[in-house]
């Protein structure tokens, strides 16, 4: 017969806290999360005129955080597989705010960087272990709405950053006091997540298709204790068996071209406003505000309701209905990248109706995953997601938006005018054709997903 999964290193189920308060404290650390990460982007043409970058620099600088969140983000992925996730989400949580703050105080360009690269790795524990423990709290059809009110931390977080760390750099007369005071909160948050009390893993789940383990093994709970789960919990969470999950391939595509779209225009909206539009620090932060941080408030509160609705009818209009608002996304993002100078009311409604469909991905990405994906496997499964998307997407869209930028920099004329204008039409070229890929990768996840699904509830996967 099957051995039964149980968890190791979770607390019983009597000792669970309530839903509402897990998802309110998971979205403030997330709120933390977006603002910390959005820092370097509000306030990067003081860092670039200080550390002397070029945009292929300011790209690098971007990409090093995210290629080290990718890479990071496989193993604790699975690490928080196999130990009480609040207590991973605690930890990196502690971990990035404490790296942000050195930002605050390193004074040459490669500290700064290192630095950043801290930042990423705390980070990247955040989201595997925090999706994870959602999927327990909230079933299917309401996963849609709970992580886009998780997910809201990115617009709150995008736009609190961009509304006050100008502000603040004004202020101190230093670009660096928003680093130092941004960690202070991230440290309280993380001591409250670290006491978070989990729920049984897959306990929101259908009962009848996760009572079965890996064949061949007898009916019994596990040992508690780390070496005795060691063994069946790694085979359980092998790449093998989670690869064999077609609807996987879709959404590595998706989460890549999405990442690839959001992390160039997150990396590069202020510079480009300051450049081809002529607004000042303060002034640029504010719209970019606007164009992030609003829009993608709007895009999550009512891209969940949407999604929830679609997930009601069946696994794979929930996906199809985020690959659509995909599409709208390049369309309407190009129309907004394609202003003129002087023509700033462009740019605002139509990047910021692109921005808005875009971010509607976001509220569907990991409750797609986790209706195909057994409990035992979903942070590993999720840190895969995002090791691949923000290795992919997110690292490979800054350094390759400040290469190209560079190199249309120098093929017309010389000074500001030029830096501005190749730095335009770098994104105007890659920011559509990436939330293009998006949308193919969904449209190719929702060919498997019933069958996904299927599999998943009616019998264990084969490590």
């Amino acid at each position: 017969m099957a051995r039964t999964f149980t968890r190791s290193a979770d607390p019983p189920p009597a000792a669970r806290s309530s839903a509402g308060y897990v998802l309110g404290l998971l979205f403030a650390g997330n709120l933390l999360n977006f603002y910390d990460r959005a820092l370097p982007s509000v306030v990067l043409e003081p860092i670039k005129d200080e550390f002397g970058l070029d945009d292929t620099q300011v790209g690098l600088l971007a990409s090093a955080f995210v290629l080290i969140a990718a890479l990071a983000g496989i193993p604790l992925g699975r690490l928080a597989d196999r130990v009480p996730r609040a207590a991973v989400a605690g930890w990196g949580l502690f971990v990035w705010s404490a790296f942000t703050a050195a930002g605050g105080l390193l004074t040459n360009f490669w500290a700064f960087l290192a630095s950043r690269v801290g930042v990423g790795v705390g980070e990247s524990s955040y989201a595997p272990a925090t999706g994870s423990l959602l999927a327990d709290l909230y079933p299917s059809e309401r996963r849609s709405r709970a992580h886009s009110l998780f997910m809201l931390g990115f617009p709150l977080g995008t736009l609190l950053a961009f509304l006050t760390a100008g502000g603040l750099a004004v202020a101190f007369d230093s670009w660096r006091a928003p680093f130092l005071i941004a960690a202070f909160p991230g440290f309280v948050v993380a001591f409250l997540v670290l006491r978070i009390r989990e729920p049984e893993r897959g306990a929101a789940d259908p009962a009848g298709g996760l009572a079965g383990g890996v064949p061949g093994e007898d009916s019994a709970p596990l040992p508690r204790g780390p070496k005795a789960a060691a063994e069946p919990v790694a085979r359980a969470l092998s790449l093998r068996s989670l690869m064999r999950v077609r609807s996987m391939y879709g959404m590595l595509l998706a989460f890549a071209g999405y990442n690839f779209a959001a992390y160039a225009i997150g990396t590069f909206l202020t510079p480009v406003l300051q450049r081809h539009h002529d607004l000042s620090l303060v002034g640029a932060g504010l719209v970019g505000g606007v164009v992030v941080g609003v829009t993608g408030l709007v895009g999550l509160v009512a891209g969940g309701r949407v999604l929830d609705r679609a997930a009601r009818r069946s696994p794979e209009a929930r996906v199809r209905v985020a690959a659509y608002s995909l599409v709208g996304a390049a369309a309407f993002s190009l129309a907004g990248l394609a202003a003129g100078h002087g023509a700033l009311w462009q740019l605002v409604v139509f990047l910021s109706l692109g921005y808005l469909l875009g971010i509607v991905y976001l509220a569907a990405a990991v409750p797609v995953v986790s209706d195909v994906i057994r409990p035992e496997q979903r942070s590993g499964a999720l840190g895969l997601l995002f090791a691949v998307g923000y290795l992919l997407g997110g690292a490979g869209g800054p350094i390759l938006v400040g290469v190209l930028s560079d190199a249309l920099a120098a093929a017309s004329a010389s000074g500001t005018e030029a830096s501005a204008l190749g730095l335009r039409t770098a994104l105007m070229i890659t920011v559509p054709l990436a939330f293009g890929v998006a949308a193919a990768g969904m449209l190719l996840a929702a060919r498997f997903i019933r069958a996904d699904r299927d599999a998943m509830l009616a019998a264990p996967l084969t490590p």
